[in-house]
């Protein structure tokens, strides 16, 4: 495999998707659609297995997912109460060998709480204390050869994704995770991934595209999916619409679902 190298951080992974946690999946995805221009393209009915229903939204090459709980004991349901209401859910990175990615993770002593393998498709699911709060999934898609693919399969968004592309949004350009001792976060998540923060910032770690940037909480604050960075078309009309839609505050700070978008 072709693993870390220090000076560039490069991997053999991808941020490939982020997850928001929900009890109001339908307006959620108006306000991405309003704001974003963000187009449904799946709701994946394996899902109900969790007790949950999802809307999966391409966002340029990376995906957002929404998922509401509808069984009174859906860990995703305990999770939003936790929360006080919407909230950064997962995080999904694409890799080159997810088998591979398995078993080096959980030699460093992460457990697996969800292992699915459906011949064209691998992932591993990680428990979230391991990884210092976050639920985190490394994937697979084996039907395409090359992770890196922009537009290549993704079992999660469903056969027919690319249909449902929008020109607003270009790319998912990372995730931030926000926590009360980031530093040591951030050091935790480059020692279980393999990789080495930027030379040029210690709480940004690069992948082979996409980056997981890391940010400081208050002491005792849980640690959270913060924001997501999508990368837009035209920034300005990005905001005007975020105005329409009463998602943005005085700040200029964009929030749907629980979360910050930040725009690149």
């Amino acid at each position: 495999m072709d693993r870390a190298d220090p000076l560039t951080g490069g991997m053999t992974m991808r941020l490939r998707q982020v997850a928001l946690a929900s009890r109001r999946l339908d307006e959620v995805a108006a306000e991405l659609a309003a704001v974003f221009g963000l187009k449904v393209a799946y709701n994946d009915p394996h899902i109900h297995h969790y007790g949950l229903r999802n809307a999966v939204l391409p966002a340029g090459t990376g995906f957002l997912e929404i998922v509401e709980p509808v069984q009174a004991d859906a860990s995703a349901g305990r999770f939003i109460d936790r929360r006080g209401g919407d909230a950064g859910y997962m995080v999904i990175l694409q890799a080159a060998d997810a088998e591979a990615e398995r078993a080096r993770v959980t030699g460093l002593g992460v457990r697996v709480v969800d292992d699915l393998d459906s011949g064209d498709y691998r992932a591993s699911h990680f428990h979230p204390a391991d990884f210092g709060g976050v639920l985190t999934s490394i994937d697979q898609q084996r039907s395409a050869p090359d992770y890196l693919e922009p537009y290549g399969d993704w079992m999660p968004a469903g056969p027919d994704w690319r249909d449902a592309r929008t020109a607003d949004v270009l790319d998912l350009a990372a995730v931030t995770i926000s926590a009360a001792d980031a530093p040591a976060l951030a050091a935790r998540w480059a020692t279980l991934l393999g990789t080495a923060p930027s030379a040029a910032d210690p709480l940004v770690l690069p992948l082979k595209h996409g980056e997981i940037r890391f940010e400081s909480a208050a002491a005792g604050a849980p640690t959270l999916v913060a924001a997501v960075t999508l990368k837009v078309a035209d920034a300005a009309e990005i905001r005007r619409r975020a105005r329409a839609a009463g998602v943005i505050g005085p700040d200029g700070t964009i929030r749907i679902g629980g979360v910050r978008f930040d725009i690149a």
